[in-house]
This record gives structure tokens, sequence and C-alpha cells, in this order.
């Protein structure tokens, strides 16, 4: 009866340890992306929208303080990158220029490259439209985007370390 108790607990304890080291990796890879997709819609709802439109553009220190918004999304290198671009000025550029406001919807992502030796890097493809209404409220135009990025964690925290969405409010601001 003693052996049969001792076997017992042995299973027990065997059938724990099998259980504590199940692998997670590919739960991990499901949080990990979709924590990385929910980052990259933050950033892409915060670049783009636009709801004031007497930003002024001769105050540097407002500008730099605009631009500076940004930077917890983004790794310090590509936050500077885009920043000497002034990027993160065009939307509220166009937005002034047009003398429309400017929202995002259907915002979509797709996994497009994911390097497997480092599991703290997603590539992301994403899709989304812009919506410019005028004073009324009224949609005046629709602009879909297309773009890539990069998401990498860092020191435990989420950042963009590479952002492309094309030219498209470029080509709207400079035609």
């Amino acid at each position: 009866m003693r052996k049969l108790f001792v076997l017992l607990c042995y299973s027990v304890a065997l059938l724990l340890f099998v259980t504590a080291c199940k692998d997670t990796g590919a739960d991990d890879s499901m949080n990990f992306k979709d924590s990385a997709v929910e980052h990259g819609e933050e950033f892409i709802k915060e670049l783009y929208t636009v709801d004031e439109l007497n930003f002024d553009f001769e105050d540097t220190d407002l500008m730099l303080d605009y631009s500076n918004a940004y930077s917890t999304y983004l790794t310090e290198e590509e936050f500077k990158d885009l920043s000497a671009k002034r990027f993160f000025i065009i939307p509220q550029e166009v937005a002034n220029k047009q003398n429309r406001t400017i929202t995002v919807q259907n915002i979509k992502f797709e996994k497009y490259d994911e390097d497997q030796e480092e599991s703290d890097l997603i590539d992301l493809e994403q899709t989304f439209t812009l919506i410019f209404k005028d004073q009324d409220g009224n949609t005046v135009d629709e602009v879909d985007m297309k773009g890539q990025m990069t998401v990498v964690n860092t020191e435990n925290r989420l950042k963009i370390d590479r952002y492309y969405d094309g030219k498209t409010l470029v080509d709207m601001l400079y035609p």
C-alpha cells in the first residue's frame, strides 16, 4: 500500500512538472503580435488624427512638443530620423492647408516577415483610410494609406523601430 501511495505521489509530481514546463512559445508569439498591432494602431491614430486646425507652425517650442509626443512610440534612432524629416508635422500641415480635419478608419495589419532568431521583433504591413472632413463634419475626401513598420520589444516596452507609409500625404502637401 505504501508503494502505491509513493507511486501516486511521484506520478502527480511528474504531471505537475510536465505541465509547468509546457512550451508556451506559440501563445507568447500571438501575445507579442497582438501587442505589436495594438501599439502600431495607437501610433497611427495618434499621428494622423487632426482635430484642431489652428496650429501655429511659427512656434518652434510648440512644434518640438508636438513632435516629442511621438517619442514614446518609437525607438530613439527612428524618432530622430523621422523628426529630422518633420514627419510628425505633415498630417497637421495637410489638414491646415486643406482646412479639413482628419480621422483614421479601417486600420488593418498583416505580419509579412518575422525573424525567427529574434522573437522580440515583428514586421507588419498596415493599411488604413484617412477621412478628411470639412468644418461642417461632411466627408470631403478619403485617402487609402499603405505602409510598413517593424515593432521591437526593448526593455519590456514595445517600440517602432522602422516606419514607412509612402509619400501620399507629402504628395498632398507638395503636389
